[in-house]
């Protein structure tokens, strides 16, 4: 298959995509479901509000009117009828300068603010895709890894990009097609091809993982249990719902549900990690170091975990270790000012302050948001008094 790629404006690259994995590793291909492995499954009583009123199907790739007959008018003007379809496609993506933003949004709203994320833009092109009869497919990327803490929720940048193809003369020529990317090819590891369902299941999980930042856990619920009806077995869908049930309390559903996804899915690591942090939270401290040798056997590119055990250390007054583990974090994400903020508190803890002067410095050089980094600085001014 030849194919080329084309880019598109990144607004702001904090982010590649918030396909929301808690915690998170690659998103795995999973095999189709069976009805056994459905029969076994946890149920997910519904503890929470009634269902919303929710993105349907439809809407997803749902465009206005005015914006199917835009499209239409420049994809079959007579002046550029030489240049091939999918090409046609691209370019009104390109020459209409396509952003990239934090959100998910449906075809429509996406279109008509000319900016979205990963998922927003092969929502788009998939809408375009259909309006012109083009064949279009997705594959998952796993990109250089940018993680974010936001609260007590771990985001890592996966990225989905589309694939649309030149129509084929016969059966028999290589199909021939454009990825519709906001990073360059090589950016990122292939992850895997996946299915129109699993691409659906993308979009609910990733509104789920949006209302679960938001702390609107009703909806994360909802949108979880909307993506299982495309994909009932994936273990971030899993992830997703067992934080959901501990958001609310109910640890002993929350823990049923990690058990399940652990023995049942080929990719444990994120299901590993969250079960970890919910029974060092319950004290159950032999099953997590056991948890936590298995972790440590696995290959993690990740610095979240390194950071949790780090705050578990921090907490349990073990400041040497803490300043450990978060500086193999920092290894990983040398930009995670919440090490630097928590090497700093362990090292004022221990009565190095000249140490945690330097790490205050180094979190302050490494935030963004500006209210953080005016506590930060008033920190570091507090801990200059006493030196």
């Amino acid at each position: 298959m030849k194919v080329k790629t084309l880019q598109f404006n990144i607004l702001r690259k904090i982010l590649l995509c918030p396909l929301i994995l808690l915690l998170t590793s690659c998103t795995s291909i999973e095999q189709p479901a069976t009805v056994a492995d459905l029969d076994s499954r946890p149920n997910f009583p519904n503890i929470f509000s009634e269902k919303p009123q929710m993105v349907s199907l439809n809407d997803i790739h749902q465009l206005s009117p005015e914006q199917e007959q835009e499209f239409l008018t420049y994809f079959n003007n007579p002046a550029i009828q030489l240049i091939e379809q999918h090409q046609r496609l691209a370019n009104y993506l390109f020459d209409n300068n396509f952003l990239y933003e934090y959100e998910t949004y449906t075809a429509s709203e996406a279109l008509a603010l000319n900016r979205g994320n990963c998922m927003s833009l092969a929502v788009v092109t998939t809408a375009l895709a259909n309006l012109a009869n083009i064949q279009i497919d997705y594959q998952l990327i796993s990109s250089s890894p940018v993680f974010q803490l936001r609260g007590s929720v771990a985001n890592k940048g996966v990225h989905i990009r589309s694939l649309i193809y030149k129509p084929q003369e016969d059966d028999y020529s290589t199909p021939t097609g454009l990825k519709i990317d906001y990073f360059p090819s090589d950016d990122g590891d292939f992850v895997g091809n996946i299915s129109d369902d699993q691409y659906i299941a993308l979009y609910y999980r990733n509104i789920a993982a949006q209302r679960l930042t938001e702390e609107n856990y009703s909806d994360a619920y909802w949108y979880t249990v909307e993506s299982m009806k495309y994909d009932p077995l994936s273990p971030d869908a899993f992830n997703m719902m067992a934080i959901t049930y501990k958001r609310i309390g109910d640890l002993a559903k929350a823990e049923e549900i990690y058990l399940y996804g652990i023995e049942k899915a080929d990719n444990k690591l994120t299901l590993l990690k969250n079960y970890y942090i919910l029974l060092t939270s319950q004290n159950r401290l032999l099953e997590a170091r056991a948890i936590n040798r298995r972790l440590l056997a696995m290959d993690d590119p990740s610095p979240i975990h390194w950071f949790n055990v780090a705050r578990i250390s921090f907490d349990a007054n073990d400041f040497n270790g803490a300043i450990r583990y978060y500086n193999r974090a920092i290894e990983i994400a040398p930009y995670l000012h919440e090490a630097h903020l928590g090497i700093a508190l362990s090292y004022y803890h221990l009565g190095r302050l000249r140490r945690a002067e330097r790490a205050f410095s180094r979190a302050i050089i490494n935030v963004n948001d500006t209210s953080t980094k005016d506590l930060y600085q008033a920190k570091l001014n507090a801990l200059r008094s006493f030196l």
